[in-house]
């Protein structure tokens, strides 16, 4: 019975020390791993809207009742002072998971820039396949006038974009996520233009 407590201590008293090293190392980490997802960020912007000088999360003044919860971020391209495009954060539900992406927006054209897909647990060889810049061209420059529509075969109109082979499912996602942007667009920033 001795035995058992003494062990019973000891292993008590290495997973304090453990636990209190992991806390320390992740305290010394924290500051590291925010700044690191924070320039990520940065950069996933410069790619979906390379542009602007700045850009500026306006979530809390253009994000308000009732709106589509698929939008989580608003984020408003500069260029010096003058207000140039949008950038959506958006998470709508795949195949395999959430698909996190950002759509950008272009105010003088009212186009879509591109989009980024950031986060999905896709089918890999299929719906992952929906983080290729050959998936992003499939929205770059599209019209913002009709909502977007997924197609299996070659698009034949303007809002058309095709569905990647056997990931309709995915291409649906990413196409639904786009088209809550574009409806955000639209209603707060296409008359700026």
């Amino acid at each position: 019975m001795r035995d058992i407590l003494k062990l019973g201590l000891f292993l008590l008293l290495v997973a304090g020390v453990a636990g209190a090293g992991l806390s320390y190392v992740n305290s010394l980490a924290s500051p590291l791993i925010a700044q690191q997802i924070l320039q990520n960020k940065l950069d996933s912007f410069k790619e979906v809207y390379p542009q602007s000088d700045r850009v500026v999360d306006e979530t809390a003044t253009y994000l308000t009742s009732p709106y589509d919860p698929v939008i989580k971020e608003v984020n408003v391209a500069y260029r010096g002072e003058e207000l140039v495009g949008v950038i959506y954060a958006v998470e709508t539900k795949g195949y395999s998971g959430p698909i996190a992406l950002l759509a950008g927006f272009d105010i003088a054209t009212a186009r879509i820039t591109t989009i980024k897909v950031l986060s999905q647990r896709e089918t890999p060889g299929l719906g992952a396949k929906a983080t290729e810049n050959k998936f992003y061209d499939r929205y770059k420059d599209k019209e913002i006038a009709l909502a977007l529509e997924v197609t299996k075969t070659p698009p034949l109109k303007e809002n058309q974009v095709q569905a990647i082979t056997a990931s309709t499912i995915t291409t649906k996602a990413v196409t639904k996520g786009v088209n809550a942007a574009r409806e955000h667009f639209i209603a707060h920033f296409a008359a700026a233009k």
